[in-house]
């Protein structure tokens, strides 16, 4: 499965890394094609002040677990960080992937919701342009 696929039935986004490879980026790792049938997430957990990653062993040993009971495999294993391999299209597996890599899904907006934004903005911006019509411009100063 290509990740662009992937990122589009999963609603996430898709950005390329330094070398040019199609990636979904998250706060603390990234998803990316390990195999022509797996996908593979990185776990690795940067701060702003240390590019590096911090230390936090006892986060990625619970990932491990929790990804190993529901059929990941893990590919690198170091003492905080890692990578693990999955089914894209098994759900709980992409569910935790995207938990491990702090990933922003897409949200969606339901019918219903959409016309009730469209008319609440539409009301507000009648409001506005009757403000705007009824005061008077005072020769000097703009209005806005």
């Amino acid at each position: 499965m290509k990740v662009s696929e992937f990122a589009e039935t999963n609603r996430l986004k898709v950005t390329r890394d330094e070398c040019g490879d199609a990636i979904i980026a998250g706060k603390q790792g990234q998803l990316y094609p390990y195999t022509e049938s797996e996908m593979g997430v990185m776990f690795m957990p940067q701060t702003k002040a240390d590019s590096y990653g911090r230390w936090c062993p006892k986060v990625w040993g619970n990932f491990k677990r929790a990804a190993a009971l529901i059929g990941m495999v893990l590919t690198q294993d170091g003492d905080s960080e890692g990578c693990l391999s999955f089914d894209p299209l098994h759900k709980e597996q992409v569910k935790l992937a995207v938990k491990i890599a702090r990933i922003r899904v897409r949200k969606t907006v339901s019918p219903e919701r959409r016309t009730a934004l469209a008319a609440t903005l539409a009301a507000a911006r009648s409001q506005r342009v009757e403000n705007l019509v009824s005061k008077p411009c005072v020769e000097g100063q703009l209005s806005v």
